[in-house]
């Protein structure tokens, strides 16, 4: 009997073909690789990602007619992914939070990331903070807190962590002694769900999801923050100059009087009214809160 031996040596055009397939399944785990004149915008996961790729698909079919050139959503799998992604270049385009826009910059100095426009909420490009509480747990007051569980959304959000935390803080209370518990769920909507199911007796989301979750009488709002610069929507350098005022022509367009634009705005928040221009030191009281909270350390991934 003749006993052949099989041969593992793998021929050149093997060895190519193996290194190309990890060189794209390394590329980049939150946004794909550009391949043409696609536009990959993206989002910070407020909620979860299929429903920000559903509140953002109308805004980006809205940009591509604008520009001519197809966008794309790209929801990150956290907060830190977009602005990891932000920092790549895997992404050119993102709606980041408050807090997220001068993290994203500060951890990608060499990304050149500014803000282009922030949204307005009812005319007013500012929004707040609520702290919210399970209608059951007999909470009246930030004070009555103490001793309860507290639930944040993302450790990197404005209003569903840093904001609520300082107004915690200026109530008196340190999180890491005066109360029960205190957990990130990931997002705003997750926050609320574990207050409105008194899985946790608190929490701190924004204003939208707060009044949502209010309305239907699932939660009760305790207390707000002062007014927080609006979400922006930035780009960095990767995405040219021409195409980023194409885009930023195209926002400060969106008008809640057109029927078309109303149903983008809508679809994203139902208190977005337009846009208007953003520049960098818009966000210097978010910058002062982070320091003032935690120090350089923040910026540390």
């Amino acid at each position: 009997m003749t006993i052949r031996k099989a041969s593992f040596a793998p021929t050149l055009k093997h060895a190519i073909l193996s290194l190309s397939a990890i060189a794209i399944a390394t590329f980049s785990a939150n946004a794909p690789a550009k391949a043409d004149d696609t536009i990959y915008f993206g989002v910070i996961p407020l909620e979860s990602q299929d429903a920000m790729r559903e509140k953002f698909t109308p805004l980006a079919e809205f940009l591509s007619e604008e520009i001519g050139q197809p966008v794309q959503i790209v929801v990150g799998k956290d907060y830190q992914a977009t602005m990891d992604d932000m920092g790549s270049g895997a992404i050119q385009i993102a709606y980041l939070t408050p807090t997220t826009y001068p993290k994203s910059d500060r951890q990608n100095p060499d990304a050149g990331i500014v803000p282009l426009v922030k949204f307005e909420s009812d005319g007013e490009a500012t929004y707040r903070s609520y702290v919210i509480a399970n209608p059951n747990a007999g909470i009246e007051t930030l004070a009555d807190i103490k001793g309860r569980k507290f639930a944040f959304g993302s450790e990197d959000s404005t209003s569903s962590h840093l904001m609520p935390r300082s107004l915690l803080v200026g109530a008196g209370l340190d999180i890491d002694k005066d109360l029960a518990e205190y957990k990130f769920t990931g997002s705003h909507s997750n926050a609320a769900k574990a207050v409105a199911l008194g899985v946790m007796d608190a929490g701190g989301v924004k204003q939208s999801v707060a009044e949502e979750f209010a309305n239907e009488g699932k939660v009760k709002i305790v207390a707000k923050s002062g007014d927080i610069p609006e979400f922006p929507i930035c780009v960095n350098r990767h995405l040219p100059t021409e195409t980023a005022e194409k885009i930023k022509a195209a926002l400060l367009k969106l008008d809640p009087a057109n029927e078309e634009h109303n149903k983008v705005l809508m679809s994203i928040d139902k208190k977005y009214t337009g846009a208007e221009p953003a520049l960098s030191e818009d966000y210097d009281i978010i910058r002062e809160m982070v320091l003032k909270l935690y120090g350089e350390e923040f910026y540390a991934k």
